[in-house]
């Protein structure tokens, strides 16, 4: 990983994590859906790995996105 990771886009993806749908994410954060999905893609793009499991309707973290949020609930 050569940048510096966004604070926003990590806020982004523990909100996310904490609440499970990009709507829901959104909403807490007074973004557009859009928003947060692009922050997600750019994130996952940033590390190098995936950080959800994206499958129908829901969402999940990877082992990789589990590790980030242990890290990100430290840091809060």
């Amino acid at each position: 990983m050569d940048a510096l990771l966004d604070l926003p886009q990590l806020r982004t993806f523990y909100t996310l994590a904490q609440v499970g749908s990009f709507t829901a994410c959104a909403r807490r954060l007074g973004r557009t859906q859009s928003a947060v999905s692009h922050a997600m893609a750019k994130l996952e793009d940033l590390v190098g790995v995936p950080l959800l499991d994206r499958r129908g309707r829901g969402l999940r973290l990877t082992e990789e996105g589990r590790r980030l949020y242990q890290a990100c609930e430290q840091a809060w």
